[in-house]
């Protein structure tokens, strides 16, 4: 049976558009998040994915709140209390804050205030950016170093190895010779080996000097008294030099490793200072400018915000998660295991059209917030790999610049460095991985096979799953009912609290 083909993003990609219902497609991309071979193009695959899930809502309710007199934080906070309290106060799901984004006229003092700050936030970012590009450099010119320490004891190593053959070990010696000759041995100029075969005829004495290795052969060979003299005299330089400079650069080279961990030590050490500046910076951003430092068009002709006005807009989304189990569906189906979570999932975004007001106090000057709010409710029903998906979607958009700055810096180092700081592991063998741009000769097989995917793409799904299937199709639609409860239970809740018209 053949290994499983490693398809790149290119080719996923092209798979799916292929696939004309979006069920399908969605599951044709879960089966690669779900796989470890997939881990390096993951980010691609979710932002591929996340569009897919959050599409078509299960329900959907909108509320618009307006008053210019009251603060706008009240209702979040009311809707962040209300969805992670416990019953009855409140509906008891796991929260957390999904993006935020804001966007605030030039001319008003809020535009000045986070501008200010977000300068100062990176100005210290490029502090430690510089610092952490010269600490690099460092480390780049010491693995240069060390390689030079691996070529200069090969021939040492060569030597002492016993499964080293006898050429291997001749090749060695004379390496080593050659290195004595050149850089030792011709700082005595007129005395050297070279010049003294060369301006005073001792022709010999350098062929000698490589086939003899031991001072007791000297008289092995046939040489006149003067080369034999000036031969154990050079053999005896060579050999004391040999054994004192194979010790200096064994003990060079574990300085220089020791030094290289101290370096990317720092290095991690700066890169963990660093990152709150750059978050910091990264919320700070306003709208008008993406995470690629494109301008957004949208910001430009955005109605809700005019420059001669003190306005700003702010978009925020929070979730709340219900894990499901299938206990829950009934008493019987308690005991079953299944190899994925079902979760009911809301997502409330709230629009704030705000006029903000200064409000000095003992902690400080701060804005009040006051105007419209546009409120959406919208449930989902997704499964473990789903809402993994969407949770990392936000932390991908917030960090990628992050991991631009520090991850690739650090990444593309991290063979050379581990390779001196933990030497090679030889059990290990990791599989070898496709990249991206390799020319995949099944090409025309997944595209054929992609024609007559969508009527069998939930059987090919669901034979892998864990337990009777009757448990995976009740936890469906059982998640799709408990999402739509929830979602409408919080948007009645917050309209009955606040004296509107309920059911």
């Amino acid at each position: 049976m053949h290994k499983e083909e490693i398809l790149s993003i290119e080719e996923i990609k092209k798979v799916s558009r292929n696939i004309k219902d979006e069920t399908a497609r969605k599951n044709y991309i879960k089966s690669f998040l779900e796989k470890e071979e997939y881990t390096d193009i993951k980010k691609d695959l979710t932002k591929e994915i996340v569009p897919i899930i959050v599409k078509e809502p299960l329900s959907e309710y909108n509320l618009i709140y307006d008053s210019l007199s009251e603060g706008l934080e009240p209702i979040y906070f009311w809707m962040v209390d209300t969805l992670s309290d416990k019953p009855p106060a409140g509906l008891g799901l796991d929260v957390w804050k999904g993006t935020e984004e804001f966007e605030a006229s030039v001319t008003s003092g809020y535009f000045g205030e986070i501008g200010q700050r977000a300068t100062l936030m990176q100005q210290k970012a490029m502090e430690y950016l510089g610092t952490i590009n010269n600490i690099i450099k460092s480390v780049l010119n010491l693995i240069y170093d060390l390689k030079e320490f691996e070529i200069k004891l090969k021939p040492y190593d060569d030597l002492k190895n016993k499964d080293t053959s006898k050429d291997d070990k001749k090749a060695a010696i004379y390496a080593i010779k050659g290195v004595w000759m050149d850089q030792v041995d011709a700082r005595k100029g007129r005395g050297s080996i070279n010049l003294l075969a060369q301006d005073l005829q001792f022709i010999t004495l350098r062929d000698a000097f490589f086939v003899v290795d031991k001072t007791e052969d000297i008289e092995k060979i046939d040489l006149n008294e003067r080369v034999k003299n000036i031969l154990e005299r050079k053999l005896k330089e060579f050999n004391d030099w040999k054994e004192f400079s194979e010790e200096e650069i064994r003990k060079r080279y574990t300085i220089e490793k020791e030094y290289l961990r101290s370096q990317y030590g720092t290095i991690k050490l700066y890169a963990n200072w660093l990152k709150p500046y750059l978050i910091a910076a990264q919320k700070l951003k306003m709208r008008g400018i993406g995470s690629d430092g494109k301008i957004n068009p949208r910001s430009l002709t955005n109605p809700n915000i005019v420059n001669s006005f003190s306005n700003m807009e702010i978009e925020i989304k929070v979730y709340g998660k219900k894990e499901l189990s299938p206990g829950s569906i009934h008493e019987s189906f308690k005991e079953i295991e299944i190899d994925t979570k079902y979760y009911a999932l809301t997502e409330i975004t709230m629009k704030f059209r705000s006029v903000p007001s200064t409000l000095s106090g003992q902690g400080g000057r701060q804005y009040v917030h006051g105007g419209r709010v546009d409120i959406i409710f919208k449930g989902y029903a997704v499964d473990k790999t789903e809402l993994d998906a969407i949770e990392a979607i936000e932390n991908y958009q917030d960090m990628e610049l992050i991991d631009n700055y520090i991850g690739t810096s650090l990444s593309l180092l991290q063979d050379e460095i581990e390779k001196y700081l933990k030497g090679p592991n030889k059990k290990e063998e990791r599989p070898i991985k496709k990249h991206q741009g390799f020319d995949n000769p099944f090409k025309g097989l997944f595209d054929g096979f992609m024609q007559i995917y969508n009527p069998i793409s939930d059987t090919f799904f669901k034979q892998k799953r864990k337990g009777p299937q009757v448990v995976y199709d009740e936890m469906e639609g059982f998640s799709k009912k408990q999402a739509k409860s929830q979602t409408y239970l919080i948007y009645n809740l917050y309209k009955r609290t606040h004296a509107m018209p309920a059911t």
